[in-house]
């Protein structure tokens, strides 16, 4: 079995995949925290907070399903950004394991978000905003460090 040999350098792959890990952590938590999900006039409604004129709240099953999917992408962000740093800093530890992990939960983040902006998506349709683009773009950022993580696993030579 061939050893495994990981080149980590900011200015490489590594480095180009803590960035995208890291953009996307910052746009997933102000996408998340913010209440520019759904526009539509005055209300403005995010996922855990709305401001509106009247009914006050969101209790239906599609915005909770929403709001766990969402959640759920941003744990698995968040976990990303760990195994990130863990990879590119801390050497005494197995890269080719925490290379496989961060992989996996970059697709598994993704996931999580890509369901949660189709079911939120697909309810509100046309009043999505800023909120939404932003939790969007994450997932993409996240997306391009799982494909720049397959990457460096193939480079460095680990084996499943």
């Amino acid at each position: 079995m061939p050893v495994a040999v990981h080149t980590i350098d900011f200015r490489g792959r590594a480095g180009a995949i803590f960035i995208c890990i890291s953009l996307a952590v910052v746009l997933y938590v102000i996408g998340f925290a913010t209440v520019a999900w759904s526009i539509r006039g005055s209300d403005h409604t995010g996922l855990w907070e709305a401001c509106r004129c009247g009914k006050q709240g969101n209790d239906e099953d599609w915005f909770r399903a929403t709001q766990a999917m969402i959640t759920m992408g941003l744990i698995g962000v968040c976990l990303s950004f760990i195994l990130v740093c863990i990879y590119m800093c801390v050497h005494s530890v197995s890269k080719n394991t925490t290379l496989i992990a961060l992989t996996i939960i970059c697709f598994l983040s993704v996931l999580c978000c890509l369901i949660g902006l189709g079911i939120f998506g697909s309810k509100v349709k046309d009043d999505v905003n800023w909120s939404f683009a932003l939790t969007c773009i994450a997932g993409i950022f996240t997306l391009f460090g799982g494909i720049l993580s397959i990457l460096q696993m193939r480079t460095s030579g680990v084996q499943l």
